[in-house]
């Protein structure tokens, strides 16, 4: 039984020595403030120090990475995570991005397609995609995105939306009754091309209906060329090329 007592006799001690440490811990570390450790991904290291120093932490960099999708000097990883409790006075380590540049998008509107692209070459942006809809500023940029003033990634892209000439479009109106003259007034003023063939015959002369080769209230472009044949008797067809 002696061999019990000199056991015990070292397990006492040590046993009240992981006690009187582990209360002492527990009661030091409820003295101390606690704080939530903020997400600092995504911000960049300048914005980040000053958001942990806010909490009562500090920041310090791990190191530097290449990466192509998170802009210069933005903070990739973080230890500890972000929205656990922690001692104040705690450092929070992050990996930061080395690349690429944030670039502002300069303004495109007013300007012709070919010096747009010029300036978008100079700041290392692309045209990711041209949409072209008809305007009257035809070959000019009349909207972009993202817009001007906004911030990318370098080597980035835009989308541009460029006017084209418009191309008005008509509809053949039911023609009764009506004389050369005001058809032609009619054609001129909305800038339709037409050509005028003189022709018929004794058969179709002596009628004074009017008849086209489009059906009346048809939707027709200011490209198509009309001919108007025009008979002795005053008839009109009109015929579309």
């Amino acid at each position: 039984m002696k061999w019990i007592k000199n056991l015990l006799y070292f397990l006492i001690p040590v046993s009240a020595f992981i006690l009187s440490t582990y209360l002492t811990i527990d009661i030091v570390l409820k003295g101390q403030e606690t704080t939530v450790c903020p997400d600092v991904r995504g911000k960049n290291v300048e914005d980040a120090k000053t958001t942990a120093r806010n909490k009562g932490l500090s920041l310090i960099v791990l190191r530097y990475e290449r990466r192509n999708d998170v802009p210069y000097n933005h903070i990739t990883v973080q230890r500890p995570d972000a929205n656990i409790t922690i001692r104040k006075g705690r450092i929070i380590y992050v990996i930061v991005s080395e690349g690429p540049q944030l670039v502002e998008v300069p303004t495109l509107t007013g300007q012709p397609l070919e010096k747009a692209a010029e300036i978008l070459g100079e700041r290392l942006i692309t045209i990711k995609r041209t949409i072209y809809i008809p305007h009257e500023k035809a070959g000019r940029v009349i909207a972009q995105i993202p817009k001007g003033g906004d911030a990318i990634l370098e080597q980035g892209g835009v989308v541009l939306i460029v006017g084209i000439e418009q191309k008005p479009y008509y509809m053949l109106p039911v023609i009764k009754n009506t004389d050369v003259d005001s058809l032609l007034e009619d054609m001129e003023t909305k800038k339709i091309r037409y050509r005028i063939d003189y022709g018929g015959n004794e058969q179709t002369a002596v009628k004074t209906n009017i008849k086209t080769s489009i059906l009346p209230r048809t939707i027709f472009s200011k490209d198509n060329e009309l001919i108007i044949n025009i008979n002795p008797g005053g008839q009109i067809w009109v015929e579309s090329l």
